[in-house]
């Protein structure tokens, strides 16, 4: 897979025309990307039993990747703790489908009001699945805070896509960021990573195929 920068603009359109020229759902692609999230956390530890491991998810599709890798770590017999934000049945359907299965696997589900510093501190691992690259505007509030709190817990942080609070093209911290050990980023290098505040941020950037057409790779080349 050739490796390639592209904008969030060009990514979206690539979304878009995965699903509607080649058939490929995004429901698909969502359950690539949770599961390679949850192979390069695997690769960290080698035997993920008993490490104890948050995914920390938003209402988008970032946060549904977090789903699909918690419920990987979660069969790779991982002590998963999954914090979800708002009510799951206004979550896009391919995130609240992911959501549901946790649900009926029994894994620990708590709502994001209730993290706390001192929880986080305990954890091996913590999973960042808050902003995807469609961020837009100043990060604020509860969630500018809980990504204070994330960065303050000193654990080592994996970023679904992009660290949170990073703009995707021009590497600028919107008000607060996600200060990632490693980015998991999908199909595509964003500009971001490469300038402004990025390198800051992304930690290692691991690029990962989701199942992108090549034609994309050729078209972009």
């Amino acid at each position: 897979m050739k490796k390639l920068i592209l904008s969030t603009k060009e990514i979206y359109e690539i979304d878009r025309l995965t699903e509607e020229k080649f058939g490929i759902s995004h429901l698909i692609l969502m359950e690539n990307a949770g599961r390679s999230v949850a192979e390069i956390v695997k690769n960290i530890f080698g035997d993920l039993e008993g490490k104890k491991i948050a995914v920390i998810c938003g209402k988008g599709n970032n946060g549904g990747d977090g789903f699909v890798a918690a419920r990987y770590l979660f069969n790779w017999k991982a002590d998963v703790r999954v914090y979800f934000k708002g009510d799951p049945k206004e979550y896009k359907k391919i995130s609240f489908t992911n959501f549901n299965i946790l649900c009926k696997m029994g894994i620990m589900l708590f709502e994001w009001e209730k993290i706390k510093k001192e929880e986080l501190e305990k954890m091996d691992l913590i999973v960042d699945g808050i902003f995807g690259i469609g961020i837009k505007g100043e990060v604020k509030g509860r969630e500018k805070n809980l990504i204070k709190m994330i960065n303050e817990s000193k654990k080592k942080i994996v970023s679904i896509d992009i660290p949170s609070g990073l703009d995707a093209d021009t590497g600028k911290i919107l008000g607060e960021a996600v200060k990632a050990d490693v980015t998991v980023s999908f199909g595509f290098g964003k500009k971001g990573f490469y300038t402004g505040e990025g390198p800051s941020v992304c930690g290692r950037i691991e690029i990962v195929d989701i199942g992108y057409p090549r034609f994309f790779y050729e078209k972009y080349n």
